[in-house]
């Protein structure tokens, strides 16, 4: 297998083991896996910093990650942890706006990433893979929205 080969099946096998494969075969998996690389960050290192401009979405592989707001006061507090199987950053994917929030490693973590611009390839080059996957990323803002706004009820 050639190194590019098995670079893909690496990042296609680490799909496969979060739930995110759950609704996809192995051939999609794989043909997901060609538009996402592989990055890695140290236990409390940023992945990315409020404000920042990178529109790119990121799958926990392996470790964890705290989202962290600066309230009025310059203190971070944290709004959630995120664990192995769940994303960050797909707002941005979508609307290329500035972070919301700050993403800190918890402890090493190895995320799969996706692009805006791969996002792009990927819409051209397999329409209905790309369909699938953006009903999945669709569903899941619904539920993190409708999960905020029941939270919110309590300080109405």
């Amino acid at each position: 297998m050639t190194e590019i080969g098995h670079a893909l099946q690496e990042r296609a096998k680490m799909l496969e083991t979060t739930q995110w494969a759950n609704e996809f075969s192995w051939n999609e998996i794989e043909n997901i896996s060609k538009y996402l690389y592989i990055s890695k960050a140290a236990k409390g290192s940023a992945i990315f910093n409020e404000g920042s401009r990178n529109a790119e979405m990121y799958l926990i592989v392996e470790g964890s990650v705290n989202v962290v707001k600066e309230d009025v006061s310059n203190r971070g507090k944290v709004l959630s942890v995120i664990t192995k199987g769940k994303v960050i950053g797909e707002m941005a994917l979508f609307d290329g706006q500035p972070r919301s929030a700050k993403v800190i490693a918890t402890d090493d973590a190895t995320m799969l990433v996706l692009s805006r611009d791969n996002l792009e390839r990927l819409i051209d080059d397999i329409p209905k893979l790309a369909a699938k996957l953006l009903l999945k990323l669709g569903a899941l803002i619904s539920h993190k929205l409708r999960m905020t706004s029941g939270m919110l009820v309590d300080y109405i």
